[in-house]
């Protein structure tokens, strides 16, 4: 009887463990969408104009800890299109096997094509030493659900107030609830 209790005890960890193991490299599809919480209201909310696609690359070394590199190609309602990459270091907390829940921090970095000039985070390319020095700190917030080798998630993107480079460093942890922006993703599972 031990033996039956034992052999079932183990089987349980076994594939408890199993399903909540995190896949080490994903990459897939992510569909961004470019407007803030407060721009909601604006008139054409569902236009094509106002998404941008792009990929999503996430490492995730140990359990509880992930790299996530979206990056995304799309327009703006200026007309001028570009290149967004926002590369997070995240705390993941696994729920039950099945859900993922990431925080994390990481920088934005926007690169945009206006005529003929590129930019980086607003400044020409010239001078991409100053435009990183003011990049902004990001916060996310993830919700990934990992269904064997397929994951579903959803991103919230949320801004500091100000770049690193700004002078005043209690406005770069200081978030723009205001500017916060969404992105669904579906991620294969490699490894």
């Amino acid at each position: 009887m031990k033996r039956k209790v034992i052999a079932v005890l183990l089987a349980l960890v076994l594939v408890s463990s199993a399903l909540s193991a995190a896949p080490f490299f994903q990459v897939g599809p992510l569909v961004s969408y470019n407007r803030t919480v407060v721009e909601l209201t604006d008139e054409d909310p569902w236009g094509i104009n106002n998404f941008s696609f792009g990929a999503d690359v996430r490492l995730t070394p140990f359990k509880y800890f992930s790299i996530d590199i979206p990056a995304t190609i799309g327009t703006d309602f200026k007309g001028s299109w570009g290149i967004a990459a926002i590369p997070t270091l995240n705390v993941n907390i696994p729920v039950g096997g099945l859900l993922d829940i990431a925080i994390g921090a990481g920088t934005q970095f926007d690169f945009q094509k206006a005529d003929d000039t590129w930019t980086m985070n607003g400044l020409p390319m010239e001078n991409a030493g100053d435009a990183f020095q003011h990049s902004k700190l990001v916060y996310r917030l993830g919700v990934t659900v990992n269904l064997a080798f397929l994951s579903v998630g959803v991103n919230a993107i949320l801004p500091g107030s100000a770049g690193f480079g700004d002078g005043d460093v209690g406005q770069i942890f200081n978030p723009m609830w205001e500017s916060t922006r969404f992105s669904v993703v579906a991620l294969f599972n490699i490894g």
